[in-house]
């Protein structure tokens, strides 16, 4: 399992550098900030990928000028907390906003 984990979160680096073309810039931010934020989106999901307990492969992750924005569903509210401590504890991270949604 642990070379499953490691190869998504390369395979998670890998789509970010030649998808960044692909994607649509918001207008609220410039391109510098933009990078940044991707940085940061992977970062993010790479803690998750790597976090025992959490089933994070429902979990999206949106960065807006240093604002991660969490989104999707898990099987209980512990693996929802732990989704915000990782975000909020993950370098470039200046705010978590967690819409996660606990499926019962």
């Amino acid at each position: 399992m642990l070379g499953f984990k490691k190869f998504s979160v390369i395979l998670s680096f890998v789509s970010m550098l030649f998808l960044n073309g692909c994607i649509a810039m918001s207008p609220y931010e410039g391109p510098s900030n933009f990078f940044k934020g991707s940085v940061v989106t992977t970062s993010v999901k790479s803690r998750l990928i790597n976090t025992n307990g959490l089933d994070s492969f429902q979990i999206h992750v949106s960065t807006l000028n240093g604002d991660i924005l969490l989104s999707g569903f898990v099987a209980n509210a512990r693996q929802k907390a732990l989704a915000e401590k990782v975000a909020n504890n993950t370098q470039g991270v200046q705010k978590v906003i967690n819409n996660i949604v606990v499926i019962t």
